[in-house]
């Protein structure tokens, strides 16, 4: 069945995958997904354009869907159907954001968040895995290289109820700004505060999700992760993902 979603999630995962989510005309999220591997970030592309992106109406051609509690929203959708139907207006982006906002991080999912090697809920139960929240403080943006060699981002807000967080970034655009700026010279520790303050001068709406459990070593355990930085203004005046992919 075909049905068109606006994006509010685009997420980088390992191996050029990705994880997209959107809202459907009667404010449902729904996450578009493929069987393994999953989606390649090339299928977000149509050439050089993007295509599939947050702000994006999108259409797919959904199949059966998927319940696996927290991730309640997985619909399979048929590869070829994906069409882009064009860029929502700044005001219907605004009010979608604000339509799903939460008034806390806990209450997007409904159960309580543990704080243990990181901010998780047990797997097996809830509505839900996304949400939107609107932080009352941002206190710092990390972007640092870890002992693997890896690059971090992460992000550390005060939500509506007081509670603290400092959750990985996700989010595919804001890893790519972060390793453009990184690839130009400019130092981590500049790059951080320069993005924690463009944080604070503007509206942030942050998109919450939960991590799919780590069967090797925390198999009931659900992270959560910013998986979508939205602000008014628009940081990326525009531009998506593809603007900044190496």
């Amino acid at each position: 069945m075909k049905r068109s979603l606006v994006i509010t999630d685009l997420t980088r995962m390992r191996n050029g995958r990705v994880c997209i989510a959107g809202y459907d005309s009667d404010g449902h999220c729904v996450r578009p997904v493929l069987p393994p591997p999953g989606i390649h970030e090339t299928a977000l592309l149509l050439g050089r354009r993007a295509i599939v992106y947050p702000a994006a109406e999108v259409e797919f051609d959904f199949g059966h869907a998927q319940s696996e509690p927290p991730h309640t929203e997985d619909n399979f959708y048929l590869p070829r159907s994906v069409r882009l139907i064009g860029r929502v207006s700044d005001a219907r982006w605004r009010d979608l954001l604000t339509t799903t906002l939460s008034p806390s991080v806990e209450a997007i999912f409904g159960r309580p968040i543990m704080a243990d090697r990181g901010w998780y809920v047990w797997q097996g139960g809830g509505e839900r895995s996304l949400g939107t929240v609107a932080p009352s403080r941002i206190r710092e943006v990390v972007h640092e290289q870890k002992a693997d060699g890896a690059w971090g981002y992460r992000l550390g807000f005060d939500d509506r109820k007081g509670a603290y967080y400092k959750l990985s970034i996700t989010d595919l655009v804001w890893r790519y700004v972060c390793d453009r700026s990184r690839a130009k010279g400019r130092a981590p520790r500049d790059i951080s505060d320069s993005a924690a303050q463009l944080l604070r001068d503007r509206v942030v709406f942050l998109r919450i999700g939960l991590a799919r459990p780590n069967l090797d070593n925390l198999p009931d355990r659900c992270f959560l992760q910013i998986t979508g930085i939205h602000t008014f203004p628009d940081y990326l005046k525009g531009r998506t993902f593809a603007n900044f992919a190496p």
